[in-house]
């Protein structure tokens, strides 16, 4: 019998047990080195924190095509479906925190009577799933495709809470920028972009791999009943997909009208430092004749030639500064 506690910390196996509608926790893991007695059993083990080398030996009862079992260990993982005999393997990416640069990925491995999930990443969801089908009065389960499609739909539905989520920060944050543009958060705009394009990227995956196991011609999956919910999964994702491109549109508007409220600021400050050039310049005229060291200077010898020059200076910026204002500059 395969031992649980061989692998140590290195891999965290959990072990389940499909029958009479049931999900059941297995407390000892189930030897499936050995046939299986009973042809209604189904099981299901899901993995955590696999180490490649103890990976391949824990997979290796079933017999898998060599392709397929390097595909299972492989560190590089990419999302995508393969088929190979009796044995159908789909890479999934399941990022749930948007803040990770590299998304978490579960590996899913079916091959009846079995059905193996291989954690890639935090998936704190999973074990939700895992309680919510272990309830008392949980919907019952009579095939190891249902766990792949709820897994499925689970990560999907998280997908719409995210969009939802940066749908709500890109509200407030165009009320902010209508209502008092000094307190935007260009930084938060720039994060929310990347979030989004990390979500864009998710969904696309996610899309992909659904639409290839519409495709798959693979008996577990192509009963009718079966084959409509892959089908469901297809229109989920695609109606997914469509609401964050319609993030990425509403992104881009409010970068397009920070960009515009940016320019208007900086057309005001530079129109505001025009006028002040325009009336000190003048002034600056009549400084500059005035104190030239030659003779001839008006005024020189009026004992009120400063005040004269100095009201003089006065009313030129007065009279520039109201022509200005008439004109409407400082609007």
């Amino acid at each position: 019998m395969t031992d649980p506690d061989r692998y140590g910390d290195a891999m965290k196996t959990n072990w389940f047990l499909i029958a009479a509608g049931k999900l059941q926790t297995q407390s000892a893991p189930f030897d499936w080195a050995k046939p299986i007695r009973d042809e209604q059993a189904q099981y299901w083990v899901d993995i955590d924190g696999a180490d490649p080398v103890n990976l391949r030996e824990f997979l290796g009862p079933l017999s898998l095509h060599p392709l397929l079992l390097d595909r299972c260990v492989d560190q590089a993982i990419s999302p995508g479906v393969l088929v190979y005999g009796n044995s159908v393997l789909v890479e999934y990416p399941a990022a749930i925190d948007r803040e990770t640069a590299e998304p978490a990925y579960l590996t899913i491995l079916l091959q009846a009577p079995y059905l193996v999930t291989v954690r890639h990443g935090p998936m704190p969801e999973l074990d939700d799933l895992i309680a919510e089908n272990s309830a008392k009065g949980a919907p019952e389960l009579h095939y190891l495709a249902q766990i792949i499609y709820q897994i499925l739909d689970k990560f999907t539905d998280l997908n719409v809470d995210a969009q939802t989520e940066i749908r709500d920060q890109l509200l407030s944050m165009a009320r902010t920028l209508a209502d008092n543009p000094a307190s935007f958060d260009a930084k938060l705009l720039t994060h929310l972009r990347w979030q989004v394009g990390n979500l864009v990227s998710l969904t696309e995956n996610q899309l992909y791999c659904a639409s290839s196991l519409a495709a798959l011609d693979f008996k577990d999956l192509q009963e009718p009943h079966r084959k409509a919910y892959v089908q469901d999964l297809v229109a989920e994702g695609e109606i997914t997909q469509r609401g964050v491109y319609r993030l990425e549109t509403r992104l881009k508007d409010l970068y397009d009208d920070y960009q515009m409220v940016g320019s208007d600021r900086v057309e005001k400050r530079l129109r505001l430092l025009t006028i002040v050039s325009a009336v000190t310049l003048p002034l600056g005229l009549i400084a500059g004749l005035l104190g030239m060291n030659v003779g001839g200077v008006p005024g020189i010898n009026n004992p009120s030639g400063f005040v004269i020059v100095v009201v003089v200076m006065v009313v030129v910026g007065l009279g520039l500064f109201l022509y200005f204002k008439q004109k409407s500059w400082f609007d």
